[in-house]
């Protein structure tokens, strides 16, 4: 919203700022448009870093060194104590196979390698993904490029 706001702000001073004659006006308008373009700039950088910004966290390579499984967070976790936003990434020699997304409910700490098991099977990968506040989640990625996931009865591996 201020994003939109400060947008409008910027445009209509850049158009008055052509149109007004007095050079004390212009100047005035051209700081208004210049302090709504910082704005602008601190908005959507803020923005992007906490909501869109992969960070890697793991990489997992398969034993005939043919797929890579990426564990990756996906922006900041939501504020306060909220979950944690991820994504398995399954990618082969020629690109990225699949994409699956999901929450990690972790009291709201970033995601780190010890909250993902990695098993890799003929025709498929399965992580299994864990966090204080729930149970485990298995998620399976076939290298078809198909998904499925389970909820385990296991917090970090453990009944």
């Amino acid at each position: 919203m201020i994003f939109i706001i400060a947008l409008i702000v910027t445009v209509i001073s850049i158009i008055c700022c052509l149109e007004i004659k007095k050079s004390t006006v212009r100047v005035i308008l051209g700081m208004v448009a210049f302090f709504s373009i910082l704005v602008m700039i601190l908005v959507g950088s803020f923005t992007y870093t906490t909501r869109y910004k992969i960070h890697d966290v793991a990489s997992y390579i398969s034993p005939d060194g043919k797929y890579e499984l990426l564990f990756q967070q996906v922006g900041d976790p939501d504020w306060p104590f909220g979950h944690t936003h991820a994504r398995l990434v399954l990618k082969d020699e020629a690109g990225i196979i699949v994409k699956h997304s999901f929450d990690i409910a972790d009291d709201g700490a970033n995601a780190c390698s010890d909250l993902c098991q990695v098993t890799w099977k003929d025709t498929q990968v399965e992580a299994v993904i864990s966090g204080k506040e729930q149970n485990d989640n298995q998620y399976i990625l076939f290298f078809d490029g198909k998904t499925d996931s389970n909820q385990l009865d296991t917090r970090f591996g453990k009944y």
